[in-house]
């Protein structure tokens, strides 16, 4: 039993890194935003949120700094898209190779080479009295904050889009921004908000990586996961409610193939390291004709 729990915990662990990416990319799907940049984000928020946390001694401020910096990236996002009408994938693999490029050169900058390996602080683990020993559901509920944020935030996007009146309005703009327009209803403000709200969940799922699972920063730590939480996205069918469950999914094929590596050594680490994608392909195929999308999503919106 302890062995189970303790693999539900770390599947729970990278359930959150694909939850809030996911998230961010479905609350900027609903105002008709497809952000791909997730990957850039996500490395250029890891490397300065390391950065910060390692010289400061200091995770939650590390944290901070990997949301604020999701939420300049998307903040640019939105500037260059709503003033200058750039095509939204072009853009976002414009931001994925500027992120890529912007974390290397922000960590040989702020760390540089050392002789030994920098190490992030410790990030406490919320025990909640009596739940911590019970099997299978502590595995749930004693993690670390982030975790717990994560379950908040998803429960509350929910109740935003779907119970509120202005959330209502914003899901309206990804299915008909010029009916919303029309309502006298501030389109473009409306999608610098999600665009920047958005990016800044897929920032602090980037400062996740070096300060909660890997401890250190390293090129590439974001593993091609922006990417896959497209998918993911698309399989919750931009749905906030569906994001845990289709995150949990992915986590758990994650954390089977590396727990799969270190039974059998014979296997190519790098045939493991395609089984991720290989399932996401999978899922897209067989339920490609159930799939729903936002119905002006990618594209861009002018008043004119």
């Amino acid at each position: 039993m302890q062995i189970i729990n303790e693999l539900l915990r770390q599947i729970i662990s990278y359930t959150t890194i694909y939850s809030l990416i996911t998230l961010g990319i479905i609350i900027q799907g609903r105002v008709g935003i497809f952000n791909i940049a997730g990957d850039g984000i996500m490395l250029a928020s890891a490397s300065i949120s390391f950065a910060i946390a390692y010289f400061t001694n200091n995770w939650l401020l590390g944290f901070i700094i990997g949301f604020l910096m999701g939420g300049v990236f998307g903040l640019l996002f939105s500037f260059i898209h709503e003033k200058f009408k750039v095509n939204q994938f072009v853009l976002g693999l414009c931001f994925i190779i500027l992120g890529t490029g912007l974390s290397d050169f922000l960590y040989e900058i702020l760390i540089g080479i050392r002789l030994t390996t920098p190490i992030a602080p410790n990030v406490p683990i919320i025990k909640l009295p009596i739940i911590n020993k019970i099997p299978i559901l502590s595995a749930f509920l004693n993690q670390n904050p982030i975790v717990y944020f994560m379950y908040f935030i998803v429960i509350l996007s929910w109740w935003f889009f779907y119970k509120t009146k202005i959330g209502l309005e914003t899901r309206g703009i990804g299915e008909n921004p010029k009916a919303i327009d029309v309502l006298g209803i501030n389109v473009i403000l409306r999608r610098y908000v999600a665009i920047i709200i958005g990016s800044s969940l897929i920032g602090l799922a980037g400062a996740y990586l070096p300060l909660i699972i890997t401890g250190t920063y390293s090129a590439g730590i974001d593993g091609g996961r922006g990417t896959m939480a497209i998918g993911i996205a698309i399989f919750s069918s931009w749905k906030p409610q569906r994001v845990i469950i289709s995150s949990f999914l992915f986590a758990t094929i994650e954390v089977m193939v590396f727990q799969l590596q270190l039974i059998s050594k014979n296997i190519p680490s790098q045939f493991v390291l395609m089984l991720p994608f290989i399932s996401v392909l999978l899922i897209m195929m067989f339920l490609r004709g159930r799939l729903e999308y936002p119905a002006s999503i990618g594209q861009p919106y002018s008043r004119e």
